[in-house]
C-alpha cells in the first residue's frame, strides 16, 4: 500500500491547476475584503488567499499562530499541509480529486465562483495537541480557460464537536443554486448521483428555530445556555433537541453535528 504525504497533495495541484495557468496574478485584498473575512471566520479560526499559480500564500492572518501553531512568517502551503496527520493525506488527496472534478462540472465560470466548499480533517496543533479543523474555501478568481487561480480558504478548530467524521466532502450554493452535500471520499470523483445519498437536505427537514439551535449546539452551548441566548424554556430546548435528532436519524450530539456540517447547516 502507498504512503501518502503532503507532496502527492502539492503535486496534483500542480498538475491540476498550476500548469494549467499562464499568466502569473498576486491577489491584493481590500480593507473591506478582510473586514468581510473576519465576520465569516469568528472564534478559533485563521484565513488565508491562495495563490494557485505557485502556491503561495497572498495573505494569512497571524491568528495561524493560535490555531495551527504556525508563526506567520514561515507559514506556507508545505507547512499547514505537513500538519495533517499522516492517516488524514490518503483521504484528503481523495477529496482534492472530488474537487477538481466539481470544478470541471461547470461551463459557466460565474457558477464556480458562487459555490463554497467545506470538508474536515485531522491535524496536529499547538502543542501537539490533535485537533479537528473544518475548511471552507471558495474561488476569488477563475482564468478565461476555467481554472482556479486564487481561492479564499478558513480552517476553523471543531475539535470541540467531538468525533466527527472527516471522510466526506460538500459543495453549498451560496445563490440558491442546486448544493451537493457529503460526497463520500472514497468515490474519488464527483457525480451528482454520489450526493445526497442518505436523505434530504437538513435544511429543508429543520425549521428556522432548530437550525439555530443545530448552530448553538455546534458552538458548544448547552441546553440551559440556549435556553437563556433564545429567551425559552429549559423544557422547549429540550424538547427541540430531541425533535431535531429525531428528524436527522441521529443518535447523539456528536453524529448530528457531523451531518450539519456536512450539509452546511453550520
Amino acid at each position: 500500500m502507498k504512503d501518502f504525504s503532503s507532496n502527492d497533495i502539492m503535486h496534483f495541484w500542480k498538475k491540476e491547476y498550476s500548469s494549467q495557468l499562464s499568466k502569473f496574478s498576486k491577489y491584493n485584498p481590500s480593507d473591506q475584503f478582510h473586514h468581510i473575512a473576519n465576520m465569516c471566520a469568528p472564534g478559533h479560526s485563521y484565513y488565508y488567499i491562495l495563490n494557485l499559480n505557485d502556491f503561495s500564500l497572498d495573505f494569512i492572518h497571524p491568528n495561524v499562530e493560535k490555531v495551527a501553531g504556525i508563526r506567520v512568517e514561515q507559514a506556507t502551503m508545505d507547512t499547514l499541509l505537513k500538519a495533517a496527520l499522516p492517516k488524514e493525506i490518503e483521504v484528503i488527496v481523495k477529496k482534492e480529486k472530488i474537487i477538481h472534478e466539481f470544478m470541471q462540472y461547470f461551463k459557466d465560470n460565474d457558477d464556480l465562483l458562487s459555490y463554497k466548499i467545506i470538508y474536515t480533517y485531522r491535524c496536529k496543533g499547538p502543542n501537539e495537541r490533535v485537533q479537528t479543523m473544518m475548511i471552507q474555501s471558495t474561488a476569488l478568481s477563475v482564468s478565461d480557460s476555467g481554472i482556479m487561480d486564487h481561492a479564499f480558504v478558513i480552517h476553523t478548530d471543531i475539535s470541540h464537536l467531538g468525533n466527527v467524521a472527516t471522510d466526506w466532502v460538500s459543495f453549498v450554493s451560496l445563490n440558491g443554486k442546486e448544493s451537493f452535500f457529503n460526497i463520500k471520499a472514497h468515490h474519488e470523483r464527483f457525480d451528482p448521483k454520489l450526493a445526497n445519498q442518505e436523505k434530504a437536505a437538513l435544511s429543508s427537514e429543520l425549521t428556522k428555530r432548530e437550525q439555530e439551535i443545530v448552530k448553538l449546539m455546534s458552538q458548544g452551548l448547552n441546553a440551559k445556555a440556549i435556553s437563556d441566548r433564545l429567551f425559552i424554556s429549559f423544557h422547549t430546548t429540550r424538547t427541540h433537541r430531541k425533535n431535531i435528532l429525531s428528524k436527522t436519524n441521529c443518535s447523539n450530539t456528536a453524529e448530528l453535528i457531523g451531518k450539519c456540517l456536512a450539509e452546511g447547516v453550520i
